[in-house]
């Protein structure tokens, strides 16, 4: 699963339970390339069968209107300005996961409000940004909306929902929104009579890799349920989201006889998972093939840079830890 400060969320698309800790994550792309906005005001949190149209919750400037915060699920923000670059509390070491870390009181000045430790929206990478819809606490979590009002959580029932992101791109832009969709389950549990039989496979879809790009690896896996009795309804909730807790390997296989048969150049866990069970891991030749990546690379045992290259991944399906054959790729 993925981590934002230790703590263990569930993505929005890997179906995730009405109790589940859900990271709502968006990017943010300018031409091409992974960008962080100016400024992020909040994260508005509706009912999708209640507001079909955007226009029920936003208005005439095309921003969250203040009287529509009064019917939002939820309301995520920050502790400063959101103006990225100054604002410390996006960092995501900020998010605790614990009910009581900080207090969340109203601010009619509009200024600072305390909840960067549950209801804070939080910066991951370049481009990349979070908040974490928490069902274990459900109606504990609670967030700020901009008349200084707190907002209790009530996005804990099993539905459809919107995420509406207030942007401002740039210094001189005005705000603009973002709407977005995610569901929340109430079939994560279910019963069986026997044991799953599971068969995992998974592919390589990189065959090579330039030098000095940086790349993402994509790790394909297919997942079959062999037991016959098994209804296909249940069956087919093994299709997505069952692959957790990836990490990926990548050795150097030398031809050259006076150095390392293989080097080990990466063992990380820094990767993402998607929906469709994928393992994504970012190559990036200039510093993992030079210093390592989650380990100590000896560039003299590596040798040049260039050549072929193992990949094996590690991950969790159930109560298995499935290993993958090894899987191989060209630098060239």
């Amino acid at each position: 699963m993925p981590l934002i400060n230790t703590t263990e969320v569930v993505d929005r698309h890997n179906r995730p339970g009405a109790t589940s800790r859900v990271m709502i994550r968006t990017f943010f792309i300018n031409d091409g390339e992974y960008t962080d906005p100016y400024q992020i005001s909040s994260v508005h949190v509706f009912q999708r069968s209640q507001n079909l149209s955007p226009s029920s919750v936003l208005n005439s400037s095309g921003t969250v209107a203040s009287g529509s915060t009064s019917s939002a699920a939820m309301v995520f923000g920050t502790s400063g300005t959101g103006i990225l670059g100054s604002d410390t509390a996006f960092d995501a070491s900020n998010y605790s996961g614990v009910a009581g870390a900080t207090t969340i009181v109203p601010n009619p000045a509009g200024t600072v409000q305390s909840c960067s430790a549950l209801s804070g929206v939080y910066k991951l990478a370049k481009g990349e940004f979070a908040c974490v819809l928490d069902g274990i606490l459900a109606g504990s979590l609670s967030g700020v909306d901009q008349n200084g009002t707190v907002m209790q959580n009530t996005a804990t029932a099993a539905r459809e929902y919107i995420d509406i992101w207030t942007v401002k791109l740039v210094e001189a832009s005005e705000f603009k929104t973002f709407i977005n969709y995610f569901e929340l389950f109430d079939d994560s549990f279910l019963s069986i009579t026997e044991p799953l039989l599971l068969r995992t496979k998974n592919k390589l879809f990189n065959r090579q890799v330039i030098l000095g790009s940086k790349t993402d690896l994509k790790i394909g896996t297919e997942v079959t349920v062999e037991n016959d009795r098994i209804d296909e309804s249940v069956k087919n909730l093994f299709k997505d989201s069952v692959v957790t807790s990836a990490t990926v390997v990548i050795k150097k296989l030398n031809e050259d006889s006076s150095l390392p048969s293989r080097v080990t150049a990466v063992s990380s866990t820094n990767v993402d998972i998607t929906s469709d069970d994928t393992i994504i891991y970012t190559l990036d030749t200039d510093t993992a093939l030079v210093s390592g990546d989650g380990v100590t690379l000896d560039s003299d045992e590596l040798g040049t840079r260039r050549g072929t290259y193992a990949l094996q991944v590690t991950y969790t399906v159930l109560a298995e830890k499935i290993v993958s054959p090894l899987m191989y790729f060209v630098v060239k």
